[in-house]
């Protein structure tokens, strides 16, 4: 009895720490959405890859975690359950080994043609939070969450397509709304970042990274729309464009409202997950039934 409650205790500290529904989900969706785009049905090697993008994700969520822990503490309510005590380095950096052979063992069976994008995910995730550390650095922290996603999603892409014009214009709003995600949370962890760090949002200020994240979600509004205006078999695209100017209401919001600016990075995590789960199924069905 007593190793099972152990076991539950720390349930939630781990889901805390992996942050799956966060991000995670978000990122299998960008690799399950690419494979789609490129014309596959499914296939075995998608699982494969599919458990490494979950894999591989969760990896970077908890080395970032480990990096933190001293700035982290400092928060009166710290996300980060290494943080407040909930959960031992010790167990962290076990369960960040496990998920690293995971991944690696995904790579083996994976087609050869994939390494290089694997290992540059790998790559981008450990220097993220370690070597370089460039959540510490202006500019590069923003393109390196735009790689995030758009990683995976080219991965799931060319795992059964050549890059083409379409496969590009994924990745680059993959980038865009990765860049978004980086933004919002420096909004919203800019006090607790302006005496240690020199990322992006610290360096410009709040107000224009508020405006900059509203442009860049008015950037892949347009760029969807225009897509699906001159691209054929794309104009189911376009009921989607109208749900995408909700998460530009949330930012807008967010602006006026200082305890709504501590939130609305999950609200919109939460939103952009329902949108996109949305495009897949309707893309998906549309597929099946050959409707485009």
């Amino acid at each position: 009895m007593g190793a099972i409650a152990g076991t539950v205790r720390m349930y939630h500290p781990l889901r805390r720490l992996i942050r799956f529904e966060a991000y995670g989900i978000l990122f299998i969706l960008a690799g399950l959405f690419g494979a789609l785009l490129a014309g596959t049905v499914p296939a075995p090697v998608l699982g494969v890859l599919l458990v490494f993008i979950a894999a591989s994700s969760a990896f970077g969520f908890v080395i970032n975690d480990i990096s933190d822990i001293a700035l982290d503490a400092r928060a009166h309510k710290p996300r980060n359950p290494l943080a407040d005590g909930s959960l031992s380095c010790r167990t962290a950096k076990v369960v960040s080994a496990i998920l690293l052979a995971i991944s690696v063992a995904c790579m083996i069976i994976l087609p050869l043609s994939l390494l290089v994008l694997e290992l540059s995910t790998l790559f981008v995730f450990i220097t993220y939070s370690f070597w370089i550390e460039v959540k510490n650095i202006a500019g590069l922290d923003l393109l390196y969450h735009a790689l995030f996603p758009a990683l995976y999603g080219w991965l799931g892409y060319v795992l059964f397509h050549p890059l083409d014009l379409t496969g590009i214009v994924y990745i680059v709003l993959l980038g865009i709304f990765g860049a978004v995600g980086e933004l919002g949370n420096e909004i919203r962890d800019i006090e607790k970042d302006r005496h240690v760090r020199k990322n992006t949002v610290v360096l410009i200020g709040e107000h224009s990274a508020f405006l900059l994240t509203l442009g860049l979600l008015t950037a892949a509004l347009a760029v969807i729309t225009a897509f699906a205006l001159v691209t054929p078999g794309f104009f189911w695209l376009l009921p989607f464009v109208p749900f995408g100017l909700f998460l530009l209401h949330l930012v807008y919001r967010a602006m006026g409202e200082p305890d709504y600016c501590k939130k609305f990075v999950d609200v919109i995590n939460f939103r952009a997950i329902v949108l996109a789960a949305g495009m897949l199924l309707t893309f998906g069905l549309g597929r099946m039934n050959g409707w485009f």
